[in-house]
């Protein structure tokens, strides 16, 4: 056996030799032959393709005007490599600089140089196998690159630890009852007979086919707590629930937790970290407080009732170097819930930094418009500082230094000014950020009488109208390109056709539906899952476990804008089938946490490791989302096991805290019945029965056009059910509930609301809905 054989005894060796003389690589498995080309350029005749083909009397040749050329080859999943040979053609000039590279993090990393070449071949043995799935040579010496053939030898990776999984692969921890529900079967032939199955009796309670190797038991709603399962002839998924609110249930807290231990200074650690402002390596585009907000006013009583776990910290009694980093707002009362807690804290550090990055100063037009429903438990110190270093800041196109990391790419800061960049694949820039933060800012310089208060409206105008005109969906770059700050672009257009219908820029609608569109072509696949473009399922290189997690959010924004019946449902699939994703039915079989079996109700296995340390320092922080499948593991190869980049990051948890949410807002609904004698029931669905062993309890608000209004307390209507109820009496002169009476004649109308400022749902009623 040869060197290469008796030091990797698994790799493959062929019985005979190729052809054309080049039998100084044939020991191994010649790897080039399973991948596809791709280049820089290339001259007519001398194609890429010609660079794997075999034939060394063929060669790809990059054109003469490319100063830097590459060829790129791409594997069919995870590959081990540890050597490679490159031919060059028999009458170039080989290039003397060659530089092998693999992705990771969407960057090119090179792993092996090779200088001063004069050889018309070059053999590399690499040190230690190389694992890839894609590697581009580049020539750095403005020569033209002319390859005849390029052998790299390895195998296709296996790890035992990608078996774990089963062979069905479902929402490990449960799904919602009443919404999509869906699982995978690999391999399973179309018509197939599937069974969903109580893991406690046995019995089979739905059955159906299996169609493009998924199964759909969206209409099996059973009102219980027990287990099941899907099975296909003797093949099983693992156990889960389904239950109202059931994704809601176990994440609620969790959410609030991590945001908690991953604050800066003052949450699991008390380091002080680069790149690190109000959260642990959570840079200056987390979007941390647009999340926070969003999550308290799409259901403010699931956290106000939240038992109360945060505190304020003071940092006198830290070291001096800690002084100035936060304490300016003064403190929150004692009894503040953790959500509004935790706003506090992320204003805070902003304003005692002086933070004034555009983006962090954007994230502060959410603390602004929220302050209604927040000032109870925050003093008025807060909105006067924050309000006026917004104002002071708004428009100022310079940064300071301190605000800054090495992923800014904004030429320059002025928030009023038109953002045409688009970020890279790290999510830094996404199109749109700047939309919502100006149509708030604007709705609160209205509140303070402010004479310019147009400006804000104005720049915001400019800037979706350019968004309508300009955004093609087509290109990857404006959708899951962004990563996890892809849902900004989506909630920008839904924020302002929804809130300010009249005024809106022309297209809104028709912009959307094209995304809608485009969205689902991208996701048919056995996954449901939306690729990054027809030839690639994720961004190339990337960890992009917050995309995942964010992409519901721009879901359930977009439908809200939609009319077409059909689209919406096929899009509200794909919004679930990501959730999913997330829980298990992904290539791997594993939820995205490390920690998820001990941390989330239901789960069986969770991501295969976790990055211990790093800027973040998450290990002892609850409900990370540690790492997702890899372009490797797509479409199903779980054998490829936990390869790849794994590390939780702030800004995939605040993805998820948005998709929450949105889908909260979006299912959220107000009714009212007639029971009799001028009674009636008000309905409230909302994510708020999370305990099913406790009657659950929420108020809501009716207001007359007067401005009155009465608090009516409702309460879960079955153990089981998503509904809140509580009963109303229509009187002669007004709604009568308990003992509080709100004036309402003939000619006045009514309203029902839940929720608050855009989050707010409303049900609108005149005299006449009471006959």
């Amino acid at each position: 056996m040869n060197k290469i054989g008796m030091l990797y005894p698994k790799y493959w060796v062929f019985a005979v030799l190729f052809f054309f003389g080049i039998s100084s690589v044939l020991a191994q498995k010649n790897l080039s032959f399973s991948a596809t080309a791709s280049s820089s350029s290339s001259q007519e005749n001398h194609a890429e393709k010609l660079s794997i083909d075999g034939d060394l009397q063929t060669h790809w040749s990059s054109s003469a005007e490319d100063e830097n050329a590459w060829l790129v080859l791409r594997f069919p999943g995870a590959t081990e490599v540890i050597k490679v040979e490159i031919n060059f053609a028999q009458s170039a000039v080989p290039n003397e600089t060659i530089y092998l590279q693999y992705l990771l993090n969407g960057e090119w990393k090179t792993f092996h140089k090779v200088e001063n070449n004069k050889a018309e071949k070059i053999e590399i043995e690499l040190k230690k196998p190389q694992l890839i799935d894609r590697v581009r040579l580049a020539a750095k010496d403005e020569k033209v690159m002319e390859i005849s053939e390029i052998f790299l030898l390895g195998q296709q990776y296996s790890d035992e630890s990608g078996l774990e999984n089963k062979p069905i692969l479902v929402n490990q921890s449960g799904y919602n009852l009443y919404r999509s529900k869906r699982f995978t079967a690999p391999g399973i032939s179309d018509n197939t007979p599937f069974s969903i199955v109580n893991v406690k009796t046995a019995q089979v309670q739905f059955s159906g086919k299996v169609s493009a190797e998924k199964g759909d038991f969206s209409d099996f709603n059973p009102l219980t707590e027990e287990e099941f399962l899907v099975q296909i002839k003797d093949l099983q998924s693992f156990p889960f629930r389904i239950a109202p609110n059931w994704i809601e249930r176990v994440t609620y807290r969790n959410m609030v937790d991590f945001m908690l231990g991953a604050r800066h200074y003052v949450g699991t650690v008390d380091d002080i970290r680069r790149i690190s402002f109000a959260w642990r390596d959570g840079d200056f585009f987390n979007w941390a407080m647009q999340s926070l907000v969003a999550m308290y006013l799409s259901n403010p009583e699931a956290y106000e009732r939240m038992e109360k776990k945060g505190r304020y910290v003071s940092n006198e009694a830290f070291p001096e170097n800690y002084k100035g980093l936060w304490g300016q707002l003064e403190p929150y009362a004692e009894d503040t819930p953790d959500i509004v807690q935790l706003m506090h804290w992320d204003a805070d550090v902003k304003i005692s930094q002086q933070l004034d990055h555009e983006m962090q100063k954007a994230e502060l037009a959410h603390f602004l418009y929220a302050w209604p429903y927040l000032k109870q438990w925050l003093p008025q110190q807060n909105f006067d500082l924050v309000y006026q270093y917004v104002k002071d800041n708004w428009e100022k196109e310079t940064v300071s230094e301190h605000s800054l990391s090495q992923y800014n790419l904004s030429k320059e800061h002025d928030l009023l000014s038109l953002k045409t960049q688009l970020g890279t694949t790290k999510g830094e820039m996404p199109p749109g950020f700047s939309v919502i933060p100006n149509l708030m800012l604007y709705e609160v310089a209205k509140l303070e009488d402010e004479p310019d208060a147009e400006k804000y409206f104005e720049a915001a105008y400019q800037q979706m109208n350019w968004m309508v005109q300009n955004l093609d969906w087509a290109d990857p770059m404006t959708t899951k390109g962004q990563r996890m700050s892809e849902h900004m672009t989506m909630r920008a257009f839904a924020y302002f056709q929804e809130q300010f219908p009249d005024r809106a820029p022309k297209g809104i609608p028709e912009k959307v539906k094209e995304w809608a569109k485009m969205m689902l072509e991208r996701s048919d696949n056995l996954w449901d899952f939306r690729k990054y473009s027809a030839d690639e399922w994720t961004p190339p290189g990337w960890n992009e476990t917050g995309n995942i997690l964010g992409f519901p959010a721009a879901v359930f924004a977009a439908n809200g804008i939609l009319e077409d019946k059909a689209l919406i449902k096929d899009l509200e699939m794909l919004a679930w089938s990501h959730f999913e994703n997330a829980f298990g039915r992904n290539p791997t079989g594993r939820q995205f946490s490390y920690k998820g079996p001990e941390e989330i109700e239901g789960v069986d296995l969770g991501w295969y490791s976790r990055h211990r340390g790093g800027i973040g320092l998450l290990d002892d922080v609850r409900f990370v989302f540690d790492g997702s499948p890899k372009s490797f593991h797509y479409p199903n190869f779980p054998e490829a096991g936990d390869l790849g980049w794994t590390e939780g990051w702030v800004q995939f948890n605040t993805a998820f805290n948005l998709s929450m949410a949105y889908m909260a807002n979006y299912y959220t609904d107000i009714a009212l019945e007639k029971t009799g004698n001028g009674k009636y029931m008000v309905v409230l669905t909302a994510p708020l029965n999370f305990d099913y062993e406790k009657v659950e309890k929420a108020s809501l608000k009716i207001s007359n056009d007067a401005g009155d209004s009465i608090i009516v307390e409702l309460q879960e209507d079955q153990r089981l059910g998503p509904n809140l109820i509580g009963t109303i009496v229509l009187t002669g002169d007004g709604i009568l509930f308990e003992n509080k009476k709100l004036p309402f004649g003939k000619d006045d109308t009514l309203s029902l609301s839940y929720g608050h400022g855009f989050f707010q749902r409303k049900l609108v009623l005149s005299s006449s809905d009471f006959k």
